[in-house]
């Protein structure tokens, strides 16, 4: 089953989560000669300690045969160095069908936050052989609140 990827905006997005659309569009919370800031853009709903992990995805074909999902956790991710894509589907306790799964392309430097439950592909890098990213999360998730998933049928996020 394929995915055709688009563009990521806020309110494409919003069923799975919050995106951080870069330039921002409006004005800066503060404006002074040395900085622009622009408060409250995301939120992280996030109980104990916050982890920040590096992940390195590798440009491949975007295919996928599981799903992941953190279901009481919200996760960010951004990349500092290029363009990536993601797979995802409305957040549930059940695994989804390869026909409900929606993808998106998301442009370096932009933030992602997954809703808690969003069952996702991983990343896959879209522009560059190599793509480091950040990934926001609650402190020991990966052990704790992350659980993979055969879908139904392969899938495959197309342009």
């Amino acid at each position: 089953m394929k995915a055709k990827i688009e563009t990521i905006t806020k309110e494409a997005f919003s069923k799975y989560g919050q995106v951080i659309e870069m330039p921002i569009k409006t004005e800066p919370t503060i404006a002074v000669p040395t900085v622009n800031f622009w408060k409250q853009q995301a939120f992280l709903a996030i109980d104990g300690d916050v982890e920040v992990g590096v992940l390195n995805i590798k440009k491949m074909d975007m295919v996928y045969d599981d799903l992941e999902n953190h279901f009481e956790t919200q996760t960010g991710l951004i990349s500092l160095t290029g363009d990536w894509a993601i797979g995802v589907a409305t957040p549930s306790d059940a695994v989804p069908k390869a026909e409900d799964m929606k993808a998106f392309r998301v442009a370096k430097n932009q933030l992602v936050v997954l809703a808690d439950k969003c069952w996702h592909t991983a990343p896959f890098a879209v522009d560059i052989e190599e793509n480091i990213m950040l990934v926001i999360c609650k402190k020991d998730f990966l052990d704790n609140d992350t659980v993979y998933e055969k879908i139904d049928q392969p899938g495959e996020l197309v342009f």
